[in-house]
């Protein structure tokens, strides 16, 4: 729907700018009633997310592409004026920077995009929604049925100001002068391509991005009920289905659908799904290329991850994961209806119109088509790794200058009638049943105005009566390192609290004798060292994931504790072993005079080493979360392991949270005590003053429990309570998976 420069006359753009232009300003003024200091990055969010979402083009029926918006998500969160200022910066930087819809089409574009379509879904979506509870699925449902019909609609603009032109403007001859394509083509063109396409795709991304907010951030929700359900006072509960079973049904049911409507159109023919002609499409470059991004992926995700702030860790890997597997939307054939170049009408029609050959190069963007032409990619698919690698690096800086050009403009929108800061709303846990806060108010987070701020009606705009000053928009808007030094202590702690009280919960593995557990895991992890095949991998893992589940360890925790930083470590590891291991080669990429070959043995070697390196690092952390410390301490010395190394391991876990104890109370003291802002000279002598501190303690620390020890008749071996007797169902746990890990080295040898 981006429509190009040329196929639209300069009156129509400049015509269209007066409908566009006053929307911009209303909107400015608008969106003052909900920014504050957690409005604000969910706005830049929004206006990423739009970016990226409208990077991933899906094949529709003609043979063309198209893709969603996300617009009448942003209304219904924001409201549809601050979703006007998103998708309109998101519109702006894409023509700008990668030539993606003209610099004189921006205002059609903002038209249709930004101001049609969420005006329209937020219309469908309050009718449709009614007075159902904030967390209804009612909710989600209408979401994604009003962005369906919203950006149907602003196809159908764009359909009528492309059929309109040659009407409007032709040459003696009678061809038109800008865009070739009448009425009766382009708006039946434009309505197919949404209805059976793009609209699918969008109304699924709005119906499961609000029933994300609605499972596990509702506070977002309830605090702007204002928009997203004006005068409905009751909250309700969400559903009880976990969401990524939401994800996938919904997932599912969409891929089912388009697949059906694809193979339809094509006659039945699955190279010819949407009447597009998939034999174009080179697989044997699409595998490299996602292969290759699959590889990026891998370093790239955990790196961020482990960079970004601790608040941004999990928005900012998400994104960048989307940017790295941008280039899926350069596999479907074809091009979006309405934004061929001149080469492209030229096929079609015969003839280049006039005005469309004269406007079409009045602009060039610095990462046209979001291409980089870098000099030293040469080859037969140099044109792929151009657009592969200008994918990527466009949507990680598309996805950074969305999100920079709101946060720099929104101290602007804000001005002197800005919305109060959140911790000053209505507050609803996230990840929580909200039901028995029905109709009710909470205490505010914040330090300042919680009485006043809590008596103003929940769904109402309420307006601070003066702006923070500036010591306290530093309080609201920043963390300290102060704040953040205590709260990576108190991670730490609550994370070791959190596993010592799970060890102790009754499930399969936490009811084994620990000897019985520690065996166990000796032995499967022996297996998997010693075992050269994936598939016996893969049946350990899913053994452990079942053994996870029957000892009641929460999955996701369990899957993320392994699995984020993997990837990047073993990766690292492997990674020069794919390009040196001899034999036969992937592909072949010439860089300059360089040449990056991966072999099949490398790859499959990496594969193999990463999938044991998981594998082992799933036992371990099982272990430790089904089995107190002390249990395991007490089982290795039952193993015979010397007591110098077990005793060491017991008083270093000890002191480890009592030295952390002993630092949070110092942090604490100086917080309690410390109300000016100090410098980084300060702060770094008060930091070493108080690291030689603990070191003062931690030395005197050990000669006090040194000699506390003597004083209790210590002589060298630690006596502890006697251990209890291994039962019959322990020695069978440990007999049954010994035969599992001998099964598994005598198959790693005959299975690939």
């Amino acid at each position: 729907m981006h429509i190009p420069d040329g196929y639209l006359s300069p009156i129509v753009s400049i015509g269209l700018g007066a409908a566009t232009v006053p929307a911009w300003g209303i909107a400015s003024q608008k969106v003052k009633a909900i920014l504050n200091n957690r409005t604000i990055p969910l706005l830049a969010i929004f206006a990423a997310l739009s970016f990226t979402i409208m990077m991933f083009n899906i094949p529709v029926p003609g043979g063309t592409t198209a893709h969603g918006v996300g617009g009448t998500l942003i209304a219904i969160v924001l409201g549809p004026w601050a979703a006007v200022i998103a998708i309109s910066v998101a519109l702006v930087i894409q023509a700008l920077f990668f030539g993606d819809g003209g610099v004189l089409a921006i205002f059609a574009n903002s038209l249709n995009m930004g101001v049609l379509l969420p005006f329209v879904g937020y219309a469908v979506y309050q009718l449709l929604a009614g007075r159902a509870p904030l967390l209804s699925s009612r909710r989600a449902v209408a979401a994604g049925i009003a962005a369906y019909v919203g950006i149907t609609v602003s196809a159908l603009a764009v359909g009528i100001e492309l059929g309109i032109q040659p009407l409007l403007f032709s040459d003696a001859s009678g061809r038109p002068l800008y865009s070739p394509y009448d009425l009766n083509a382009a708006v039946p063109a434009m309505l197919l391509a949404h209805v059976l396409g793009a609209s699918i795709v969008e109304g699924l991304i709005t119906f499961l991005g609000v029933a994300y907010l609605q499972k596990r951030h509702p506070t977002y929700l309830t605090s702007l009920r204002g928009v997203y359900a004006p005068g409905v006072t009751e909250t309700g509960t969400a559903p009880a289905r976990p969401y990524w079973q939401i994800l996938v049904g919904a997932g599912i049911a969409a891929a089912v659908v388009l697949f059906a409507v694809g193979l339809i159109l094509g006659g039945g023919d699955p190279g010819r799904l949407f009447g597009a002609d998939w034999s174009r499409v080179n697989w044997a470059d699409v595998g490299t290329m996602l292969l290759v991004s699959a590889v990026i992926a891998v370093v790239i995700v955990p790196l961020a991850y482990l960079a970004l702030p601790r608040r941004l860790k999990r928005i900012g890997a998400a994104f960048t994961v989307v940017a790295v597997i941008a280039p899926l939307g350069l596999i479907a054939p074809g091009f979006a209806y309405g934004e061929g170049g001149s080469k492209d009408v030229q096929a079609a029609f015969g003839y280049i119109p006039q005005g469309l050959q004269h406007l079409s190069g009045i602009f060039s963007a610095p990462l046209s088509g979001y291409t980089i032409p870098l000099p030293f990619f040469g080859g037969a698919n140099a044109a792929l790794w151009h657009a592969a690698v200008g994918y990527q690096a466009a949507g990680i800086v598309g996805i950074l200058l969305c999100g920079g050009v709101i946060l720099a403009i929104a101290p602007f929108l804000r001005g002197r009638g800005a919305a109060p800061d959140l911790h000053d709303a209505p507050d609803v846990p996230d990840n929580a049943d909200v039901a028995s806060r029905d109709g009710t108010r909470g205490r505010g987070r914040g330090r300042r105005g919680a009485t006043s701020a809590a008596s103003a009606a929940p769904d109402q705009p309420r307006v601070a009566a003066s702006p923070p000053s500036r010591g306290d928009r530093r309080r609201d808007g920043r963390v300290g390192w102060l704040e953040q030094t205590l709260g990576g202590i108190t991670a730490s702690i609550e994370h070791a609290i959190f596993t010592e009280q799970h060890a102790r919960t009754d499930g399969w593995l936490q009811r084994r004798d620990p000897r019985a557990k520690l065996g166990m895991f000796l032995a499967l992890v022996l297996a998997a060292s010693l075992t050269a095949s994936l598939a016996v991998l893969v049946g350990l893992y899913a053994l452990t994931l079942g053994a996870a589940r029957a000892s009641r360890v929460p999955f996701s925790f369990f899957v993320k504790r392994v699995w984020l930083g993997i990837p990047f470590f073993a990766g690292i590891v492997v990674i020069p072993a794919i390009f040196m291991v001899p034999g036969p080669r992937l592909f072949d990429l010439a860089i300059g005079p360089l040449h990056l070959a991966p072999s099949a043995p490398g790859a499959a070697g990496a594969v193999l080493f990463v999938a044991r390196v998981g594998v082992s690092v799933s036992l371990a952390v099982l272990l430790v979360m089904t089995t107190p410390w002390a249990d395991i301490l007490k089982s290795l010395r039952s193993l015979r392991v010397p007591q110098v190394f077990v005793l060491v391991l017991s008083m270093t876990y000890r002191y480890i949270f009592l030295f952390l104890h002993t630092a949070n109370g110092i942090l604490l003291a100086r917080k309690s005590r410390v109300v000016a802002r100090t410098t980084g000279g300060e702060q770094r002598r008060w930091i070493s003053g108080t690291m030689g501190n603990l070191m003062s303690r931690a030395f005197k620390m050990s000669n006090d429990v040194y000699a506390a020890m003597l004083a209790r008749g210590f002589s060298g071996e630690m006596r502890a309570r006697a251990s209890r007797r291994m039962r019959t169902a322990d020695w069978a746990a440990l007999g049954g998976v010994a035969a599992v890990a001998a099964l598994a080295v005598l198959g790693g040898r005959t299975l690939p």
